[in-house]
């Protein structure tokens, strides 16, 4: 699930951010904020010396304002269609090779987006935030500049259309 924060959500830190949630229970919730890019690689952030080749390239995001100075890593994969996505998250990225499953996307998140028992369905009552499906569109990059004004509308028939679009359009 998608968390698309409402218009009139005001809190920097998730002012018009998409959160995507890899676990909901009854203990709480953990997301990461796909559309906030520092514009800066692992290799640049990361203080692990031994950092892989593998994963210094890998785009860096502002995750969230849980643990600012903590690093995540996830594995984004698609599943039968782009509004599918399955969501691994190591926090060591020696950890993240040891995988056996090398596709999809990958991304590196400084931070994360947390919430305690309950919170999130209160601030769903509250109207705070959007649930949507996920897709694929929110892991390309560089991160479109409408992404969030697209989740956040009513209309959602641009899911339909995204697979008709050039993969290029910046050059056209």
């Amino acid at each position: 699930m998608v968390l698309a924060a409402s218009p009139e959500l005001m809190d920097p830190n998730f002012y018009q951010t998409l959160v995507f949630v890899t676990e909901h229970g009854a203990t709480g919730a953990f997301g990461l904020v796909m559309n906030r890019p520092l514009g800066k690689k692992l290799g640049e952030v990361s203080t692990l010396e031994d950092l892989p080749d593998a994963v210094r390239a890998v785009s860096v995001f502002q995750g969230g304002p849980v643990k600012p100075t903590g690093l995540v890593i996830a594995r984004f994969q698609r599943g039968n269609n782009d509004e599918e996505l399955r969501c691994e998250v190591l926090t060591d990225p020696r950890k993240f090779l040891e995988s056996t499953k090398h596709s999809g996307w990958v991304r590196a998140f400084v931070g994360y987006a947390g919430w305690q028992e309950g919170q999130v369905e209160a601030e769903l009552r509250d109207r705070a935030w959007f649930v949507r499906r996920p897709h694929t569109a929110m892991l390309e990059e560089p991160v479109p500049r409408a992404l969030w004004h697209a989740f956040v509308s009513e209309d959602q028939r641009w899911r339909r259309l995204l697979p008709l679009l050039p993969k290029a359009t910046d050059l056209n």
